[in-house]
């Protein structure tokens, strides 16, 4: 046996339930759940049906969780459905009327597709696809792990109880939805810091002259009893980051080169004593003897493998028989077009014929397997024992960026499942059957963002809501803590329990990372707004509320309309932030 190998898949998407639909809005769920959870769903069932174990990790954001399983997401997503049925109808019409026959079938197709999802949708899964992966969770199929509850950044966030508040809500929430606590964590946008005095790089001075001793990142995730997290290669073995996948590639590499310099990507310093294909513990405490149940273990992105998928130009979703992602019709919206080239004209584009990209994907799956088989082979000739390798993206890069990945996903996982050479596994059972050498080892602070640092979510386009995010999130933990007392019980209790909700979804990191990627900018900015007023409103009440009065009919009925339009974590416990900070050692502190 050469080694291990695991897909690890990160699923997330802002909270868009209750605010929009198309453009912005709900529609983005809908298309995740049509186009990758439900194929990539039906992927593993059918393999598991024919006695095969399709092991593989894949991390839910709490977020996602939540909004998948609202009561009112399967009204929408049948209603989604149907708006596709109906297109898709229309356009075989009008191509019939307009001498464009040759388009005719794909549109026949895209009416299956969508008809058969919405049979799934509502049949098998009964209006909730998180029952589906919990299945196959129970089964052991699935490795379930979680993420930071609304996806906050966690290096940028203002205090160590920021922190626990996006973790410890994660660890429940998922606890909820799956019946078991994760033992794994996605961190959002593989971001990590190490403990050391940390000063906030953005945001009001009066924050950025404050100097505090941090704690490391992995010590929250051990504190809170998690065993592993995902971590950028550049982080683990140097180098630098992979670049983002397509379209946001070029938009921020410009941007990055335009405000930061072309050049100035820093590399991390390359160890050659540390492989992509081995677990590490993590240990930023500089402590010496750990034992490795102290702290949590990483597995790292592995490049090669990363490139030959993610690349902007060389991965294989560039193929010229895939279906291109960015040729809509202009009035359905639906795909008829391939890719058919490198640089190719969107008026160039040739037609799309779905059953004409088997061969395109047996030879991509052949060779991302023999790059797998290489690179362990190469592990296992240089350390004397087997690695693991770990290949972590986006869920929706398979079946949305690039329609044909779940297919890919199964082509590999079926090449992999019988194979005497690489052992199909997940995050889970490798940590649990690792034997080699314990290493604990150090890392730098980074992400998997562009320039490898913080840089998506600090420029110049979006370094002003650190201004704003900073302020409330302090605000909010002086409240919480000035009322511990009084907020078990009534009023306040709902008014400061709808505030952490508000709290939680302004940290999302996907406001800037949208704005940064020059996607839907007034959608976001918006967003950010709202739940900027409505905490900065809700914490005016909390301060102010007098339980002998109680609350006004106003603030009464604003405070209802904000628990229906922003509703996640029913079960929100504000005691997931009042955990006590460890003591800081040689921390010049110049705000309480």
């Amino acid at each position: 046996m050469l080694g291990s190998f695991t897909f690890i898949l990160h699923t997330h998407l802002p909270y868009v339930l209750h605010h929009g639909k198309w453009p912005h809005g709900s529609d983005w769920l809908s298309e995740a759940v049509a186009e990758c959870y439900i194929p990539i769903l039906g992927v593993l069932e059918t393999m598991q049906a024919e006695g095969l174990s399709p092991r593989i990790s894949m991390d839910f954001s709490p977020i996602v969780l939540e909004q998948l399983a609202d009561p009112d997401f399967a009204t929408v997503f049948v209603d989604y459905c149907n708006e596709k049925i109906r297109a898709s109808e229309k356009d075989h019409a009008d191509f019939a009327q307009r001498g464009e026959q040759h388009l005719q079938p794909q549109a026949e197709y895209w009416r299956e597709f969508y008809s058969r999802t919405k049979q799934l949708f509502l049949e098998r899964y009964r209006g909730n696809v998180v029952a589906g992966f919990k299945t196959l969770s129970d089964a052991g199929v699935l490795d379930a792990m979680t993420c930071g509850a609304t996806h906050g950044y966690f290096p940028l966030l203002l205090r160590d109880d920021n922190i626990r508040g996006q973790i410890n809500c994660a660890i429940e929430t998922h606890e909820l939805h799956f019946g078991k606590r994760p033992r794994g964590i996605w961190l959002p946008e593989c971001g990590y810091r190490p403990r050391y005095a940390w000063s906030p790089p953005v945001g009001p001075e009066s924050f950025r002259n404050m100097s505090e001793e941090r704690t490391g990142v992995e010590e929250l995730v051990a504190e809170a009893g998690l065993e592993y997290f995902v971590v950028d290669g550049a982080l683990t073995k140097g180098g630098v980051t992979i670049p983002p996948y397509p379209p946001f590639a070029n938009t921020l590499r410009e941007k990055y080169a335009a405000e930061v310099g072309s050049n100035a990507e820093q590399a991390i310093k390359n160890d050659p004593n540390r492989s992509l294909t081995d677990i590490y513990w993590v240990d930023s405490t500089h402590s010496t003897g750990a034992p490795p149940k102290h702290v949590p273990a990483i597995f790292s992105r592995d490049t090669q493998s990363a490139k030959r998928v993610w690349d902007a130009e060389k991965g294989y979703p560039g193929a010229g028989a895939y279906l291109d992602f960015s040729k809509k019709h202009h009035n359905s919206g639906l795909r008829y077009w391939k890719v058919t080239g490198a640089k190719i004209d969107m008026g160039d584009k040739l037609p799309y014929v779905s059953d004409k990209t088997e061969w395109q994907l047996d030879l991509d799956a052949d060779d991302f397997v023999s790059l797998v088989r290489a690179e362990l082979e190469d592990h296992s000739h240089s350390h004397s024992y087997p690695g693991i390798l770990a290949a972590p993206f986006d869920t929706e890069l398979f079946g949305h960026w690039w329609f044909e990945g779940p297919r890919f996903l199964e082509k590999v996982l079926r090449r992999m499942t019988p194979s005497e050479e690489i052992k199909l596994t997940d995050c889970a059972e490798a940590l649990d059957n690792y034997s080699a050498p314990h290493n604990t080892i150090s890392l730098p602070e980074g992400s998997w963002g562009e320039g490898g640092q913080h840089f998506v979510w600090t420029n110049n386009e979006v370094a002003w809501m650190w201004d704003v995010i900073y302020p409330l999130e302090d605000r909010f933990l002086n409240v919480l803590r000035s009322k511990s007392d009084e907020h078990k019980h009534g009023h306040l209790h709902s008014i400061l329990d709808q505030a952490a909700r508000e709290l939680l979804l302004l940290e999302a990191s996907d406001w800037p990372f949208v704005i940064s990627t020059q996607g839907a900018i007034e959608y976001s900015k918006t967003r950010f707004a709202e739940h900027a007023e409505l905490l900065t409103h809700l914490l005016d009440l909390a301060e102010h509320y007098d339980p002998n009065t109680g609350l006004s009919a106003a603030d009464t009925e604003f405070l209802e309309e904000a628990k229906q339009i922003d509703r996640p974590f029913s079960t929100v416990d504000l005691g997931w932030w009042e955990k006590p900070l460890p003591k800081a050692t040689g921390a010049e502190t110049a705000r309480s």
